[in-house]
């Protein structure tokens, strides 16, 4: 086999393969055989009519054609590729150029590859961040979101405030015709902005039992409902009841109520969960800024296939998310709107690949590769979150085809870390630029 390789514009290389005479006779032998046990041919069973026979019934270039797609190019092009020391990122399209008897095969390939990265400083980047200090309003604060968690609800014998639960009815109407959905009875409305459309909870403020009121409101733009997005509605409410929430008092029972021996104790635990809480977060800033200083000292050419792939890979996650949500997503994404969406995920789509490609550079360069032993330590990581056997898991992980991820996202994090390692990080703000 011989493979001459050229490069196209944007990314594309195009190889020439030439393959033996020897082997594309082999295939086109087994093909043959292939053929004569589908066809049904007069006065021979399956598989037993002579070759010129079979030739003539479905036509040397049906026989040729078996020959080139089931039997060489599915093992001529993958060693084409390696020899070629090319990394494609697509399926390639395949031009058969020369397929004659007793003469070498010819075909072409292009295909997309792997953008080439020239990278800029990586090592030694300065990243910053404030040391992770909590103060004593912070615990209360959070002493204080426990003790809402556990408020019961009292009725209140004045008007509604934010923070109350109201029991109402309410009815919603778009040009005067109700919709489905917009429509309950007796319904607990919990008063916290962020959890209904604007103003929904806002105009019940001031309310008590018995009172009714009419709000005249607007879907905003990007409501999940394409049929009511950006639609004036009209809500009438009629209330019921009033509720506040009664905090349980800061002491002994409630801190035993907790699992603690005292207030005390809680406090201590509530401000060592806090300090490593924001530990964490802060080890989450330096490294984002790490990568982001990196992928911005970086020079590549992203093919614009490329970033429409991972467009349309951000939008199914968008609609997985939706469907588990119990919203169809065909009625967020429709062909009116699906050209948008696709455009507003471009960004984040641009800086994932251009993060990927960048990383897997530092990766190459470095040679820094995943072993199997801190593969099979997230496997575990895995199984152990799931509450599953590992061997049960590592099974269904290779049943999947899930273990190329599993090992993508072990070398991310091991390339990260290299980073880090090899960075200068202060208690400082974070650095403007490393580029």
């Amino acid at each position: 086999m011989k493979v001459t390789l050229e490069k196209k514009e944007k990314n594309q290389v195009e190889l020439e393969v030439h393959v033996d005479a020897e082997r594309v006779e082999k295939a086109y032998d087994r093909a043959y055989r292939q053929v004569s046990k589908e066809v049904r041919i007069p006065g021979f069973r399956p598989g037993k009519a002579p070759r010129p026979i079979v030739e003539r019934t479905v036509g040397v270039d049906y026989i040729k054609h078996t020959a080139f797609e089931k039997f060489l190019l599915p093992e001529v092009y993958p060693a084409a590729i390696e020899e070629g020391k090319v990394e494609p990122i697509s399926e390639p399209s395949v031009e058969l150029v020369s397929f004659e008897k007793d003469q070498p095969l010819v075909f072409k390939a292009t295909v997309e590859v792997r953008p080439e990265v020239k990278l800029g400083a990586y090592t030694g980047l300065e990243i910053g961040a404030p040391k992770a200090e909590v103060s004593d309003a912070d615990v209360t604060e959070r002493i204080d979101r426990l003790r809402d968690a556990k408020a019961t609800l009292e009725v209140a014998d004045r008007a509604a405030e934010m923070g109350d639960t109201v029991t109402a009815d309410f009815t919603g109407t778009i040009d005067g015709v109700e919709f489905e959905g917009g429509k309950a009875t007796q319904y607990p409305i919990e008063m916290a902005t962020g959890r209904f459309i604007e103003g929904f909870v806002e105009a019940l403020v001031g309310t008590k039992a018995g009172d009714e009121k009419a709000a005249d409101l607007k879907f905003p733009e990007d409501y999940p409902n394409a049929e009511l997005a950006g639609k004036a509605v009209t809500f009438t409410f009629k209330v019921h009841e009033v509720k506040a929430r009664k905090r349980p008092e800061l002491d002994e029972t409630f801190a035993k109520a907790q699992g603690y021996d005292s207030v005390e104790a809680m406090t201590a635990k509530v401000r060592e969960d806090l300090t490593t809480e924001r530990e964490e977060a802060r080890e989450i800033e330096l490294r984002k800024q790490l990568i982001e200083a990196v992928v911005a000292g970086a020079e590549m050419e992203v093919p614009d296939t490329m970033i429409a792939r991972e467009s349309n890979f951000l939008l199914q996650q968008q609609a997985n998310m939706l469907a588990q949500q119990g919203i169809d997503p065909n009625k967020v994404f429709t062909k009116e709107n699906i050209d948008t969406w696709r455009e507003n995920t471009r960004p984040e789509a641009e800086k994932r690949i251009r993060t990927s490609l960048t990383l897997g550079e530092v990766a190459r360069t470095e040679s820094i590769q995943p072993t199997e032993e801190e593969i099979e330590e997230a496997i575990a990581e895995y199984a152990a979150n799931y509450g599953v056997d590992v061997a049960q898991f590592r099974a269904q992980v290779i049943s999947n085809g899930a273990w190329p991820q599993i090992a993508d996202e072990v070398l991310s994090n091991k390339i990260i870390e290299w980073l880090f390692e090899r960075a200068k990080v202060s208690e400082a703000a974070p650095v403007a630029a490393n580029a």
